[in-house]
């Protein structure tokens, strides 16, 4: 399940590009080619960026005329469909660096 502090990124076999207002997904391993809408374009654009979906939704509430609930209904359910189509998958939590001793001279 998918959570508002989630982060993703775009797989490592997944190229990307904007055409017109679409965008244009190539799943090399696959060999599949995917179109998005403007919108979804925008979202893997703002993920690419770094955006958690914290960050994403802040982002596209700004850019969108839609009330909040809707557009977390969608964001979330467009994620899931990405994440499904093994486009983006959910990002390492960032490295935690524990406090150690300096070991004596």
């Amino acid at each position: 399940m998918i959570e508002s502090a989630t982060s993703f990124r775009k797989r490592a076999d997944v190229r990307y590009r904007k055409v017109g207002g679409e965008g244009v997904v190539v799943k090399q391993a696959a060999g599949e080619v995917l179109v998005l809408s403007e919108v979804g374009a925008r979202v893997l654009d703002l993920l690419e960026a770094g955006a958690g979906v914290d960050g994403l939704l802040r982002t596209l509430a700004g850019e969108y005329d839609i009330d909040q609930a809707t557009l977390e209904r969608d964001v979330l359910v467009h994620l899931q469909e990405l994440f499904d189509a093994e486009v983006i998958e959910i990002a390492p939590a960032p490295a935690a660096f524990a406090d150690t001793p300096a070991s004596p001279a």
